[in-house]
């Protein structure tokens, strides 16, 4: 690489601590790095900086990695390396279709990241868009490791521990839950051999000290005998019991035979006893017969008069006391049908039914609007025949029942 001639990486992700790692890792591998927190100002920055590799998020707020990757791949010719937590088969096919060049997966390790960025600088796209010697040129070597930084916290994230063990320039590895593991130990180096000890100065001989005679061996107690045990009694064993012989089995008899079946004797025929003579039954008293309610009094030619209010139904004509009343179809057919039934309550479903000439059965539906409009032709009724005092004169009202003509007076 030329002197002065830099390596541009632009990083486009969402996450501080991942954005952090990547942004070491690129470093470390001798990249001037530009950050980019979502897509928009991802495409500007690669835009404006026309860098060699580009790694980019896809679950980013705005517009997604997907979006960012086919958005570049119209104007720039960087190589794109997709690191996003979208692992499966459909994700990864449609990171490529959108113009990655590779496709890693979170958690990732930091050493592999650096591997793949370099695998792709020793296969440039083409010159012009490489830096001169780029292609050629060794990957830049690491910085000095930074002075060990102090106790993180027990809860963190993979990214961060994989940052914080990239900054302090340990060896150790990371697994995806963003745990570490130490480093293993290396061994020590061999210690250089030791320089040869000079020989002793000459020394008086030691005055001679008295034979040690080491304390005669202890001899082990004697065990103890076993306690003698008192010889075991034999047990009684009954003899075995003599041999029986098993019990003789019932034999088989045959229940005796029923005697054959005797018809019974033939009856006599039935002979019916002699007919009596059949006595003429006398009537009964006749039981008390309540009077029959008023019923409004019929008179020749078809006419209903009942207090003063006289209808005949076959020419439809209605007076009050000799004055004529002018009555609709539906009043005249209400106030007709009854005079005819008297003092019987009838009810409001069933006047229903009167004025639309059906019977009284339950295929007929009546609803709360048809009783309402018998409700008010009784009401133009009572109007027209001038029975509005607090007394009913012709037509009562049997309160949650129906209606039924008043006592005659």
């Amino acid at each position: 690489m030329e002197a002065g001639n830099e390596w541009t990486a632009v990083i486009i992700e969402d996450d501080p601590d991942v954005r952090d790692l990547i942004d070491i890792v690129l470093t470390q591998s001798g990249f001037k790095t530009v950050v980019a927190e979502n897509g928009h100002l991802g495409v500007e920055a690669v835009r404006a900086n026309n860098p060699l590799i580009t790694t980019l998020d896809v679950n980013m707020p705005g517009m997604d990695g997907f979006a960012v990757a086919k958005r570049l791949r119209e104007f720039s010719n960087t190589y794109l390396i997709m690191i996003t937590a979208l692992g499966d088969e459909i994700d990864v096919v449609q990171g490529f279709e959108a113009g990655a060049d590779d496709y890693l997966v979170k958690p990732f390790r930091p050493r592999e990241l650096r591997a793949r960025a370099d695998s792709m600088l020793r296969r440039p796209r083409s010159r012009e868009d490489v830096p001169h010697g780029a292609a050629d040129a060794p990957a830049p070597p690491p910085p000095p490791p930074a002075p060990t930084p102090e106790p993180e916290p027990e809860e963190e994230s993979w990214a961060a521990a994989a940052a914080r063990a990239l900054s302090s320039g340990s060896g150790g590895t990371y697994s995806g839950a963003g745990k570490r593991r130490a480093a293993e130990p290396e061994a020590p180096a061999a210690a250089p051999p030791a320089p040869a000890a000079p020989p002793p100065a000459y020394q008086p001989p030691a005055p001679p000290q008295p034979a040690y005679e080491p304390p005669p061996a202890t001899q082990p107690p004697a065990p103890h005998p076993p306690a003698q045990q008192p010889p075991q009694q034999p047990v009684y064993e009954p003899p075995p019991p003599a041999y029986q012989p098993p019990p003789q089995q019932p034999v088989y008899e045959p229940p005796p035979a029923q005697p054959a079946y005797q018809p019974a004797p033939a009856q006599p025929a039935y002979q019916p006893p002699p007919t009596q003579p059949v006595q003429p039954v006398q009537p009964a008293a006749p039981a008390y017969q309540a009077p029959a309610p008023a019923q409004p009094a019929a008179s020749g030619g078809g006419w209903l008069r009942f207090n003063g209010l006289a209808v005949n139904p076959e020419t439809r004509i209605a007076t009050v006391n000799g004055a004529a009343v002018d009555l609709s179809r539906p009043e005249f057919d209400l106030l007709a049908s009854l005079m005819e039934t008297g003092r019987r309550v009838r009810s409001k479903a069933d006047l229903v039914l009167t004025m639309r000439g059906q019977q009284y059965v339950t295929s007929y539906f009546v609803n709360e609007a048809d009783k309402r409009s018998v409700e008010v032709h009784v009401a133009n009724i009572r109007r027209k025949l001038g029975d509005d005092g607090a007394t009913a004169r012709f037509v009562e009202t049997v309160k949650g029942v129906g209606f039924r003509m008043a006592e005659t007076h």
